[in-house]
């Protein structure tokens, strides 16, 4: 997953491929909102009660030092009828995808 302020940075180059940046975040709805007001580019969504990454399978199971689940760093495609055309889960939770990378694999699967 790239860090959100690097898309909010690049984000012409999204909407030049017609691409929107959603980010579901495990913190506090007051804490998505400032979140939200910092990267107005992109749609910031509250999952607090985590119903969006389970459905979704992003958990890396006790990932957290106490042993608490914690959301699994992941990056969908989804192409505008809602089919998921490339998934990218890394290995390594401090693996981060660039923003060319990931736009390279728009081109690739979105066409």
């Amino acid at each position: 997953m790239i860090e959100l302020g690097e898309l909010e940075r690049r984000h012409a180059d999204f909407e030049q491929k017609n691409t929107k940046i959603v980010a579901a975040s495990t913190e506090r709805q007051a804490s998505a909102q400032k979140t939200q007001a910092e990267n107005p580019h992109l749609t910031i969504i509250a999952d607090t009660d985590h119903k969006l990454i389970n459905a979704l399978g992003m958990v890396h199971p006790h990932g957290f030092p106490s042993g608490a689940d914690a959301a699994a760093a992941t990056t969908v495609l989804v192409d505008s009828e809602g089919r998921v055309r490339w998934l990218y889960r890394p290995d390594l939770g401090i693996t981060r995808l660039s923003v060319d990378e990931v736009l390279r694999k728009i081109a690739e699967s979105l066409k």
